[in-house]
């Protein structure tokens, strides 16, 4: 359990449903849930903030939902870039003859995978 601050909010009934319900999916207190929350819009530069502020004032319905979408890709395009990276850097490739054919980058992936 992190240590921290402790900082009340005040927000609609919706979204306090929404971290209660997410709380309790993750296994998380609401506290836990609110405070990655906080620390997240906290990093955003003050650009991406008042754009935000923006499209939920001035924006259609559905504009919000595009932009979540958005931030969901980016997101797990980089979850995956991570992931890919470690996988990479912890292959063992020092036995392996140089791969200059279709067959022998087949070869390969077969022999790294047994």
């Amino acid at each position: 359990m992190m240590s921290g601050k402790t900082i009340s909010a005040y927000t609609d009934a919706a979204t306090a449903e929404r971290v209660t319900a997410l709380a309790k999916l993750e296994g998380r207190s609401t506290a836990q849930i609110a405070g990655l929350a906080l620390k997240f819009f906290t990093r955003l530069p003050v650009e991406a903030r008042t754009a935000l502020h923006q499209i939920e004032l001035l924006g259609e319905p559905g504009d919000l939902e595009v932009v979540l979408r958005d931030i969901t890709r980016t997101l797990l395009h980089r979850q995956y870039e991570i992931a890919q990276r470690q996988v990479v850097e912890q292959m063992q490739i020092d036995h392996l003859e140089p791969l200059e054919t279709e067959d022998d980058f087949l070869a390969a992936a077969i022999r790294l995978t047994q």
